[in-house]
């Protein structure tokens, strides 16, 4: 083969590969809309919760696996992103893909004291040497969330978060009950308290609204 001919087949196989990564990146693209500059993300007060308010949630369905979300409260979250994990293959991680642990109130104030690390479904985190914050205070101002996008697009938003971004996400504190051609295989139920530890406390969220910094992706 003439050296000519391998520069027009590399230069060719160059422009299939980004023609085809450019039209993977916009097909993956999220669409939001910026928010009101008096709208501001207020990451020093905690979480807004109404028990009152218990909408009816959609079916879900994947494959011959069935969902059913049960909504607990009307939930608002503004928080700092301190960590996020995305968690494929299984029953409940194709349903949410995400987990964000977010800290507020004074918090936000004193993250370069702390190290926080999420594994299996929770979120952990070790004070560093000399810091001067309580373990107490801190496992009372952050969260692990589960989210569970209500949409396509805001599945595809929460890949645009990273961490140090300032989050709001709006939705519902949900149960969950997964069942396989009539028989249930899976529960999953949300804290609806934020004072509670360990296995159980984290929360389960369905996801209507997520903003990420300036950006709202419905």
């Amino acid at each position: 083969m003439r050296k000519v001919d391998i520069i027009i087949l590399s230069v060719c196989a160059f422009l299939v590969i980004t023609s085809i990564s450019i039209l993977f990146i916009w097909l993956n693209q999220a669409e939001g809309h910026m928010a009101s500059s008096q709208d501001l993300i207020y990451i020093s007060r905690d979480p807004i919760q109404d028990d009152s308010v218990r909408e009816a949630m959609p079916v879900l369905h994947f494959g011959k696996r069935m969902i059913v979300l049960s909504a607990k409260a009307k939930y608002t979250i503004d928080g700092h992103l301190v960590s996020k994990k995305r968690y494929y293959r299984g029953f409940m991680n194709e349903l949410s893909p995400y987990d964000f642990a977010l800290a507020w109130g004074e918090l936000p104030k004193h993250l370069n004291q702390i190290k926080f690390k999420q594994t299996s479904r929770f979120c952990l985190f070790r004070l560093k040497k000399n810091a001067t914050i309580q373990a107490g205070y801190v496992q009372d101002h952050m969260s692990n969330n589960h989210l569970i996008p209500a949409s396509k697009n805001i599945k595809k938003a929460l890949r645009k978060a990273k961490k140090g971004d300032l989050i709001r996400i709006e939705g519902h504190l949900v149960d969950v009950q997964g069942s396989k051609n009539g028989r249930m295989i899976s529960s999953w139920n949300t804290s609806v308290s934020r004072d509670d530890k360990g296995n159980g406390a984290c929360e389960i969220i369905y996801v209507k609204s997520l903003r990420i910094n300036d950006t709202i992706y419905e």
